[in-house]
């Protein structure tokens, strides 16, 4: 006989073998359509929106018990691009065994985490015959990879969502084996500087008297920072949430070095926060970032061409903390340039969604701290903020109820990387901590 362990593995095959990449907006339903029909054999209520591009996968399991509280689970089903290909050691669309490993675009990032969670819920049902003692709510997006896009709309549609708990995509432990808690993520807003010098490209012995638009655009973006790397754009910083005493602690407690980060990362060049002397990690979680991710401009063919272009492009982020808005942020950059006298360069905005944290001495979250300290017979590691980026604000703006990360994956698990992989013994860990937090409702 099945168990259903094997039977959502044998699912997290099929979902791997579903290239749902968000960014070429390619096989979405196909991934959506599966895992409702999962939901929907597993006894749950289950909806497919499909209103915009990325489906959404809404499945609600009952209790039977009175005044029931209600816990949403969310995943997403889409994933990052598996290019380049050849950096892969086996088919990125095929999960793959090897070695206590399971490997395949997507399997921690996120389609795994979703996976575990179907097998605890239905390890629980098999479990107890008079069912949930919690209302387990499903609600799963295919946008997450490239910002959330009409997760919003989506909960302005379907306001009958509720939770007294939402437990978040993923997570995994620590290089120390230490489970990680994690209570919020940064916002983001990601947008394009452009600079237009003149009509077309020009011979290069014109740069006595004329500027490129290279030269125009790197003038511009160098406004953006002082010397030491800090952000220089006026009232960039107004309205960031400061961390509270707690917060600030559970960071400190963390127990990676700056010495532990550098090797890591391999990072080379000296870290912005010895420049400023500011505590690496309180600024890792809690501040706010601006980076320039790309550059292009002029000839990118072989040998040499000798051109004074007159287009530059630069990508441009900037991470946001809780109390920034992306609008806002964007605005006070494109006042800073205008101010500056860089009136001429084009800001324009790609994408964008606020941060969130929870309070960390939630009840509910509390509860999900003492079931992993039972299971793991150890204190977790509990943060109130990841570094990265994540939709966690909408879910909060839209219910309302304190949110927790934890997942299935470890330090090598190389999320949106070749070779994305998870340990079977941190997804079968997943499975029974899930299903002791269920069980944690019983009374």
């Amino acid at each position: 006989m099945t168990t259903a362990k094997e039977k959502y593995l044998e699912l997290l095959k099929e979902l791997i073998a579903i290239p749902s990449v968000s960014a070429k907006r390619e096989h979405l339903p196909e991934a959506a359509n599966r895992i409702a029909k999962a939901l929907t054999e597993l006894g749950g209520e289950t909806t497919v929106d499909d209103s915009y591009f990325a489906p959404l996968v809404i499945s609600h399991f009952k209790s039977e018990k009175p005044d029931a509280k209600k816990v949403m689970i969310y995943n997403h089903y889409d994933v990052q691009p598996a290019e380049p290909f050849d950096l892969w050691k086996s088919d990125p669309w095929t999960l793959t065994q090897k070695d206590g490993l399971l490997i395949g675009r997507g399997v921690d990032d996120d389609k795994g985490n979703l996976t575990a969670r179907l097998t605890a819920v239905a390890e629980y049902l098999e479990e107890h015959e008079n069912g949930l003692p919690v209302d387990v709510t499903f609600v799963v997006e295919g946008s997450e990879e490239t910002a959330s896009q009409h997760l919003d709309d989506y909960f302005k549609k379907h306001p009958e969502l509720q939770a007294d708990l939402i437990i978040w995509e993923s997570g995994a432990k620590d290089k120390d084996e230490h489970p990680v808690i994690t209570g919020g993520n940064k916002g983001i807003v990601t947008f394009n500087l452009k600079a237009k010098t003149g009509g077309f490209d020009l011979h290069s012995s014109l740069a006595a008297v004329v500027q490129s638009a290279p030269f125009r655009l790197s003038q511009a973006l160098s406004t953006l920072f002082d010397e030491n790397g800090r952000i220089a754009v006026p009232h960039f910083y107004d309205e960031v949430r400061k961390p509270n005493e707690r917060e600030k602690q559970l960071v400190a407690d963390l127990k990676d070095t700056r010495e532990d980060f550098v090797q890591k990362n391999e990072v080379l060049a000296p870290l912005l926060t010895d420049l400023r002397d500011e505590d690496w990690k309180q600024a890792l979680y809690f501040e706010p970032t601006l980076n320039i991710e790309r550059i292009t401009t002029g000839y990118q063919g072989a040998g040499v061409k000798t051109v004074l272009p007159a287009e530059a492009l630069a990508k441009l982020e900037a991470r946001l903390v809780p109390g920034m808005d992306p609008d806002l942020t964007l605005k006070a950059i494109e006042s800073h340039l205008a101010a500056r006298g860089f009136d001429d360069i084009v800001v324009e905005k790609t994408l964008g969604q606020a941060g969130y944290r929870s309070d960390m001495t939630d009840p509910e979250i509390i509860r999900t701290i003492d079931v992993h300290k039972d299971h793991f017979d150890e204190e977790p590691v509990v943060i109130p903020t990841s570094a990265g980026t994540g939709p966690m604000n909408y879910a909060y703006q839209a219910i309302k109820a304190p949110i927790v990360g934890f997942g299935i994956g470890y330090p090598g698990s190389l999320d949106h990387a070749p070779n994305e992989n998870i340990r079977l013994k941190d997804y079968d860990d997943n499975i029974e901590v899930l299903k002791e937090i269920i069980a944690s409702y019983e009374t």
